[in-house]
């Protein structure tokens, strides 16, 4: 079977140091692979019988719906499951979760995520509404609504965390919490220790380097 990584587009914008890193350690289980960075909403041509590995549960949607004669891998999940990933040690710390709107209803990221901050030694505190029964962070209102709608949402989501940091898995929930005020601990940097931050002009910005990044990778 020929193997494909696929990091996905946001966090390519975010940290691209990363999706290298989960890749050296996609190729130490499987052997060496190509890189995809066409958007799954483009629609990549992409061989039969590949095994599209990927840590973007958007992704792992769209690549397992749109292409029948291929395999996925949610790499998250394969991560949670080692014997052999350096997880780091956050001694106790409480984190709430901003579940995405991609993954909050498949058990599959609900419970990768939340066995990844137990390996890590983070306590999970969850909001009223999480998990299943979650809520947007804000993001899938943009360009649909006014850009004060829309950050009003996202600031009114983020005040519902009852923790100060709040772990998401999806890289433009970053802007959201963020923007509430929170502290967005995003799941990748995480796992290598690494600090978030949210994109500093703004969720304007965010949007247009995701699109740029899109439609230059077509």
């Amino acid at each position: 079977m020929k193997y494909l990584f696929a990091p996905g587009c946001a966090l390519m914008i975010h940290k691209p140091q990363l999706a290298e890193k989960l890749k050296k350690f996609a190729e130490e289980l499987y052997g060496p692979m190509d890189t995809l960075l066409s958007c799954c909403f483009n629609k990549p041509e992409i061989e039969p019988d590949t095994c599209i590995i990927t840590p973007c549960s958007t992704c792992n949607n769209r690549y397992r719906s749109l292409y029948k004669d291929c395999t996925t891998s949610f790499l998250l999940a394969t991560i949670a499951e080692s014997e052999t990933f350096p997880f780091p040690d956050y001694q106790g710390i409480s984190m709430s979760i901003q579940d995405t709107c991609s993954g909050r209803t498949d058990d599959l990221y609900l419970n990768t995520i939340r066995t990844l901050l137990k390996r890590m030694n983070i306590r999970i505190v969850e909001a009223e509404k999480s998990g299943k029964r979650g809520k947007c962070c804000g993001q899938t209102l943009y360009g649909k609504v006014p850009q004060e709608k829309v950050e009003a949402f996202m600031k009114a989501r983020a005040q519902e965390m009852p923790e100060e940091n709040v772990v998401v898995y999806c890289a433009s929930c970053i802007q959201g919490i963020s923007l509430g005020n929170k502290r967005a601990r995003f799941i990748i940097d995480l796992l290598f220790n690494e600090p978030t931050a949210a994109d500093e002009a703004g969720i304007v910005s965010w949007n247009k380097r995701l699109s740029d990044f899109r439609n230059s990778h077509g």
